[in-house]
């Protein structure tokens, strides 16, 4: 039975992978990565707690001590972004964005994870002219480059099902593109958060995608979680 690890678990994405990891018979614990005391039972209401196992670090230390509290074979979830508004520069952004995402990289090449999957976004490319793009794009590329023995980037379109935390341009999207949603091709239609989580959870433990590094792509994640 795999032990699960969630880095940016607290966030939309994050809360639904915890929960629905804990309600997967197969899945024994999930390990969260966090840098605060959480309370489990309001982060995570629908979740079986039990299995939570919460792992307190300090983020700048964050390839190292998260090495250490992996077991080896087990699977990751990276989930961990924020905006330039809330990190409150372009730097703060990338610090979070791409320094904090490889570091745990890192941590799960040395650990020996056996399959790591990372949120990213839809338009991800490093060559992009658009910066949280190019970003996400730059992440992707040096991960692959660690040679993890199987890693896949999530990108979602437009999020749905995320709680109110600021991001009014998105909001006004859903609202905006919502009755348009049905109409849309699965590669673009905006994407509830459940259904992000639980294709990353079926492609994670059901050994689905080939090779050492793929993408999971929007309409693949409607599939998987409709």
């Amino acid at each position: 039975m795999p032990t699960a690890i969630v880095l940016g678990a607290t966030g939309a994405i994050g809360q639904q992978l915890v929960t629905q990891l804990t309600q997967r018979g197969e899945v024994e614990s999930v390990i969260v990565i966090t840098r605060r005391e959480l309370d489990l039972t309001r982060e995570f209401p629908n979740a079986i707690v039990s299995k939570i196992q919460p792992a307190l670090l300090d983020f700048d230390q964050l390839e190292a001590q998260a090495a250490e509290c992996m077991p080896a074979g087990a699977v990751a979830f990276v989930a961990l972004g924020t905006t330039k508004k809330e990190a409150g520069s372009k730097e703060a952004f990338r610090r979070v964005d791409y320094g904090l995402v490889l570091a745990f990289a890192r941590a799960c090449q040395t650990a020996g994870v056996s399959r790591l999957g990372v949120v990213t976004a839809q338009g991800a490319n490093a060559r992009s002219s658009i910066f949280y793009n190019r970003v996400k794009g730059e992440v992707e590329r040096d991960i692959q480059a660690l040679g993890l023995p199987c890693v896949f980037f999530a990108r979602p379109s437009l999020l749905l099902g995320r709680p109110e935390d600021g991001r009014l341009a998105e909001k006004w999207a859903s609202v905006l593109l919502a009755p348009a949603v049905r109409w849309l091709p699965r590669s673009v239609r905006p994407i509830e958060v459940r259904c992000v989580a639980a294709g990353m959870i079926d492609v994670a433990l059901g050994g689905v995608g080939e090779g050492a590094s793929f993408v999971l792509s929007n309409a693949e994640m409607h599939r998987f979680g409709e």
